[in-house]
């Protein structure tokens, strides 16, 4: 029942559950030998200190020797529950003998430093019992507190703490378990006090003190590093990940308050977080990956993070655009080289350049017309690499694209250049529109609405050329919008129903002209709207496409009827509409003749 392939009960084809082996409970571990050895350190212990008059440091301390002396004569007999108990024992009758008797914060930092070191001293000669190192931990911890309260505040004391920090995580790395334990719990507060002092300092200070808070800082940063591979350490720090990016975002804190000193030294500290996280994310593998790209892209982050908010905080546009643009020559690296992280070094890359564009703006660098034709390109560029990309990681870039073609069309609508503003519009639709058709090929859904998104552009692009040239006829807004329908059928023009591809547009360019035609004076429009429908319905007949034929004889036929309406007097004019109207009316009766239309004059009463 008890054992590790305990059956469960009461199921049929039972399965094997391992059992869980329950921590024995503290009576079944403790002995009576081990209880008289507590009970009889502890009472002469209370004896000892209690008994002893103020100064009288000497006989404590010879009890503290002759404990120790017969914990290990105990070693020696195989008494390990005696030694643990006589180590103890001298540890307290050491400490209480170095202690002055006044606040504790307030004694002598030597004698808890000299101390330490003889317990240390005493735990290599001593290794068994845990008593020696834990109490030469404790009495160090003294002497370093008592130490740091004695120092100036600021830097010195900063190092200092950031120092017992670090000491703390060496004893950490080459303690015994428990004693490494407990050294990491105590060693957290001196760690985190030590950092987020490092961090101030960095910030606040200047020169080769900022810079020694934040070596020291990145230097604690590293030692948590290292305690993370301990085995019996790292499960106390949290999931594989934090103690990483803790770190990195310590490091990257404390450099980047270092390298604060202007718009230049930002700048640098920017681009060095990218390229540390670029590099990181290059050369490192295996378990080095698992451990210090989490760390180095905290880091980076971080650096390049502070960098931006202080230029912008600061409207240094130069500066900002510069470290953008230097942003985004890793990832173009990246993206020509390493075809599996396109996806993500794509976007990035246009993200940057992007920005430097428009950030160049402002900065007098660039004026608004050339910043929007290089931000064209860039989506340009976003849509044929993008083109390539497998199709379930290829809409980062293609959005990075698209902001960038957006931002270049706000640029010519605040600078109000309506001739630029049309030829952006063009190009940026007919990039997209033959984008479509590339990806058409391999992927019609995904295609449609892009080809809908061109054709849209190209027909704000005609428009805004004509608004622009002034004047312009009804035919360079109506026309653009046919064609712009057309292009949106895309292959449907070439295959099924000919009307819901083809009448649409075809609607939209001969009604307009034709009823203009036909209501304003002129020959110029109704010669040109007859040529084009005959020309509609010669195509259709050649391509055996009905709509075009359709659609060109009714146009035509509309035409000439209103152009001979108008031309009459109103009293033939009217004849000729009625006589129209009969004549349809009695073809489509003589077709599906309903009601008295089917009967003979000699049957009507």
């Amino acid at each position: 029942m008890g054992g590790p392939d305990a059956l469960t009960p009461g199921l049929p084809g039972a399965v094997r559950t391992p059992s869980v082996d329950r921590v024995p409970d503290l009576s079944s571990r403790v002995r009576p030998p081990q209880i008289l050895l507590a009970v009889g350190a502890v009472l002469l212990l209370a004896g000892a200190v209690g008994g002893s008059a103020p100064g009288a440091r000497a006989g404590l301390l010879a009890g503290a020797v002759a404990a120790g002396v017969l914990s290990a004569r105990a070693a020696g007999s195989g008494l390990l529950g005696t030694r643990e108990a006589l180590a103890a024992t001298a540890v307290v009758l050491a400490a209480v003998a170095v202690d002055d008797g006044g606040p504790l914060l307030d004694g002598s930092a030597t004698d808890a430093t000299m101390l330490a070191l003889v317990l240390a001293g005493v735990a290599r000669l001593q290794p068994g019992p845990l008593s020696w190192p834990l109490g030469a931990w404790a009495v160090g911890q003294l002497a370093a507190l008592r130490a740091v309260a004695n120092l100036a505040a600021g830097v010195p004391r900063t190092c200092a703490v950031l120092a017992v920090a670090l000491a703390g995580l060496v004893v950490v790395l080459g303690a015994r378990r428990v004693l490494a334990r407990i050294a990491l719990l105590t060693t957290a507060p001196w760690w985190i006090a030590g950092v987020a002092a490092g961090i101030g300092a960095a910030w606040t200070d200047v020169g080769s003190a900022a810079m020694a808070a934040a070596g020291l800082t990145v230097a604690a940063a590293a030692g948590l590093l290292v305690a993370r591979l301990e085995p019996h350490i790292g499960p106390l720090l949290g999931p594989p990940r934090a103690a990483p990016v803790l770190a990195g975002l310590v490091s990257g804190g404390a450099l980047a308050g270092a390298l604060s000193a202007g718009p230049g030294a930002e700048v640098v500290a920017g681009y060095a977080g990218v390229l540390l996280a670029a590099a990181a994310a290059a050369v490192l593998d295996g378990w080095r990956r698992g451990l210090l790209l989490p760390a180095a892209l905290a880091a980076g982050t971080t650096l390049l993070a502070c960098a931006l908010v202080q230029l912008t905080g600061t409207a240094a546009w130069r500066e900002l655009a510069v470290l953008l643009l230097l942003t985004a020559l890793p990832a173009v690296a990246v993206a020509h080289r390493r075809h599996e992280d396109r996806p993500a070094a794509v976007p990035t890359a246009v993200g940057c350049l992007a920005a430097a564009v428009l950030l160049a703006v402002p900065a007098g660098l660039l004026a608004a017309p050339p910043a929007a034709g290089l931000l064209t390109a860039l989506y340009v560029a976003a849509l044929a690499v993008g083109a390539r990309l497998a199709p379930g990681t290829r809409r980062p870039a293609v959005a990075a694209g698209a902001a960038a073609a957006a931002a270049a069309l706000a640029l010519l609508v605040a600078a109000g250049t309506g001739g630029q503003l049309a030829a952006a519009l063009a190009v940026q639709g007919a990039a997209t529109w033959g984008w479509a058709v590339v990806l058409g090929q391999r992927d019609a859904g995904e295609a449609a609405p892009a080809r809908v998104v061109g054709v849209i552009m190209l027909v704000l692009a005609a428009w805004t050329a004509a608004a622009a040239a002034g004047g312009a006829a009804l035919e360079a807004y109506t026309l653009p919008a046919a064609a712009g329908l057309l292009l949106a059928a895309g292959p449907e023009l070439t295959r099924g129903a000919s009307w819901p591809a083809w009448g649409p547009g075809l609607l939209v360019a001969a009604v307009p002209s034709v009823l203009l035609s036909v209501v304003q004076p002129g020959v110029g429009r109704p010669l040109l709207v007859l040529v084009l429908a005959a020309a509609a319905m010669v195509g259709g007949s050649a391509a055996g496409v009905r709509t075009p034929l359709l659609v060109g004889a009714g146009a035509a036929v509309a035409l000439a009827a209103g152009l001979a309406v108008t031309s009459l007097p109103l009293p033939l004019a009217g004849a000729l509409l009625a006589g129209v109207a009969l004549l349809v009316l009695g073809a489509r009766r003589e077709l599906r003749p309903v009601g008295g239309f089917a009967a003979r004059l000699a049957d009507m009463r």
